[in-house]
C-alpha cells in the first residue's frame, strides 16, 4: 500500500516511520527546504503527559479581557485575530465545562502514556541522539491558592496512573539545587517522574534519517494545490508541476491541515496559537539544572537540552503572523532571570536565540487522528502544545488503523468527525 504524507515535523516523521517498519511505502511532502522547521523546531521540549490539560480550563471566559489587554498575560488574544475565531472560539468555550474539559485531559494523558512508551521503544533500537532526560518535570508554585488548583488535576490523573509526588520547599530544592537562589518565593512544588524531555527537532533529523535508510521518500520545498478525488476517493495530490499518487493520503501539515481539507467537507476545528521560547548555551563548566521545571505563576519551562537551555512559553492568539513580538521575547528573558538569576548572567543571555511557531490548536483540546468521510483520507492533526508528548502515539494508533490492525488504545476520543 502507498502513503502520501503532507507535513514532515514531528507527527508526519513518526507517522512515516510506523508505516514503513509495516511495509509500507511512504512518500513525505514539506514546502519547508527540510524536515522539522515547522512548530517542531524549537518547541519547549518538554514530554509531559502530566500536562496534559487544554488551555480552554473551566472559567477561562472570565479572562478574555486579560488576554486583549496586558501584556504580560500567559495567553495574548491579538485584535486582528478576532474575526477568525468567532466559530473556533465558540467551540473553545463550550468544551470548557468541567464534564468536557476533564474528558480532554483523560484522552490526552492516556495518549501521551502510551506515546512516551513507545518513544522508548525506539530509543532502545534506534540511533536517536536527542539529548533525551528521564527525571521527569518539576512544577512548582508561588501561592497555596496556585498549588491547591493544580492539585485537582492531579488526582483526575492518578486514577489512570499518574505519579505525582508533593514536595516541600526544602525537598525541591533536593531535586534541584539550582533553584535555591529563589526557594523563599516558592511555597512547593510537585515532581511528575514519569515525564521526560528531548529535542523534537534532534528527533526529526535522526527519523528523516531512518525513513531514507527504510525506503521513504522526500519532496522539499513543494506547496499541495490540492488533493484529488477520484469516485469520491483520495488519489493524489496535486503540486501544479506535477501530481502524486497513492492509496492513502494523510494530512499532517499542523497549521495548514485545515485548508488542505475544506474544499472536501471536512471541517477540523483546528487555529494557530503562537508559541515563543529562547535557546541559551551557557558557558562550559557552569552549573546547570538537570530537570525541567515549570513556573504556575508565569505558564512557562525551563528545560535542559543537553548543555543548552530552552525558556520557553506564552500563547498568543495571531493568526499565522509569525512576527517575533519584542514584548513577548522580552517577557522569556524576565522569566528565565527570575527562576534562576545565578545562570542568567549577561553573558549567558547574551547567547539566547528567540524563535516563534505556530501550535495547531484544536477547539475542544484533543488531536483530531483517523479517517476522514472520504475514504483514503486520513488526518493526524491538533496537538496543540503537546505536539512533541503525544507524536510517537499518534502515529502508531494513525499506522494501526490504516493497516486495519486493532489498535492497543480506543481510538473514539480522537476521532476526526466527533462534534464538540
Amino acid at each position: 500500500m502507498t502513503n502520501i504524507i503532507i507535513g514532515a515535523g514531528v507527527i508526519g516523521l513518526t507517522t512515516a516511520l510506523e508505516l514503513l517498519e509495516r511495509g509500507q511505502d511512504v512518500t513525505l511532502v514539506d514546502q519547508e527546504p527540510q524536515e522539522g522547521l515547522g512548530a517542531s523546531f524549537a518547541n519547549g521540549g518538554l514530554l509531559t503527559p502530566a500536562m496534559s490539560d487544554p488551555w480552554n480550563a473551566p472559567g477561562i471566559h472570565r479572562h478574555l479581557a486579560e488576554f486583549l489587554f496586558s501584556s504580560s498575560s500567559a495567553i495574548k488574544l491579538r485584535w486582528s485575530a478576532i474575526p477568525s475565531l468567532f466559530a473556533w472560539g465558540g467551540r473553545f468555550l463550550l468544551s470548557s465545562t468541567p464534564a468536557r474539559f476533564r474528558a480532554a485531559i483523560a484522552a490526552n494523558f492516556e495518549l501521551g502514556m502510551y506515546s512516551l512508551g513507545i518513544l522508548d521503544e525506539w530509543r532502545a533500537r534506534l540511533p536517536l541522539s536527542i539529548d533525551a532526560s528521564d527525571v521527569g518535570t518539576l512544577k512548582f508554585f508561588r501561592s497555596s491558592r496556585a498549588f491547591d488548583a493544580v492539585v485537582g488535576v492531579t488526582d483526575l490523573l492518578r486514577e489512570q496512573g499518574l505519579d505525582a509526588r508533593m514536595l516541600s520547599v526544602e525537598e525541591m530544592i533536593r531535586l534541584e539545587p539550582c533553584l535555591e537562589p529563589i526557594a523563599s518565593q516558592l511555597v512547593g512544588a510537585i515532581h511528575y517522574p514519569q515525564d521526560k524531555s528531548g529535542d523534537a527537532y534532534l528527533l526529526c533529523r535522526a527519523l528523516a534519517d531512518r525513513i531514507r535508510r527504510l525506503g521513504g521518500t522526500f519532496h522539499f520545498g513543494r506547496e499541495v494545490h490540492a488533493i484529488e478525488l477520484r469516485g469520491g476517493k483520495a488519489i493524489g495530490i496535486d503540486l501544479g508541476e506535477e501530481t502524486l499518487r497513492a492509496d492513502n493520503i494523510i494530512v499532517a501539515a499542523g497549521t495548514a491541515s485545515p485548508g488542505l481539507v475544506k474544499r472536501l467537507g471536512v471541517r477540523l476545528a483546528i487555529k494557530p496559537v503562537k508559541g515563543y521560547s529562547i535557546t541559551y548555551e551557557p558557558e562550559p563548566g557552569q552549573r546547570l539544572p538537570a530537570i525541567p521545571v515549570v513556573d504556575d505563576a508565569y505558564h512557562a519551562a525551563v528545560t535542559p537540552l543537553g548543555g543548552r537551555l530552552r525558556s520557553v512559553g506564552t500563547a498568543e492568539f495571531a493568526g499565522g503572523d509569525l512576527h517575533l513580538d519584542r514584548e513577548r521575547v522580552d517577557n522569556l528573558t524576565a522569566f528565565m532571570k527570575a527562576v534562576y538569576p545565578q545562570i542568567a548572567t549577561a553573558e549567558t543571555l547574551a547567547t539566547g536565540k528567540p524563535w516563534t511557531g505556530l501550535r495547531p490548536v484544536a477547539a475542544d483540546g484533543r488531536p483530531y487522528i483517523g479517517e476522514t468521510q472520504t475514504p483514503g483520507l486520513w488526518i493526524n492533526s491538533g496537538h496543540g502544545h503537546l505536539g512533541w508528548t503525544l507524536a510517537a502515539g499518534s502515529a502508531r494508533l494513525l499506522a494501526d488503523l490504516i493497516t486495519r490492525t486493532r489498535p492497543e488504545i480506543a481510538p473514539e476520543p480522537y476521532c476526526v468527525m466527533r462534534r464538540a
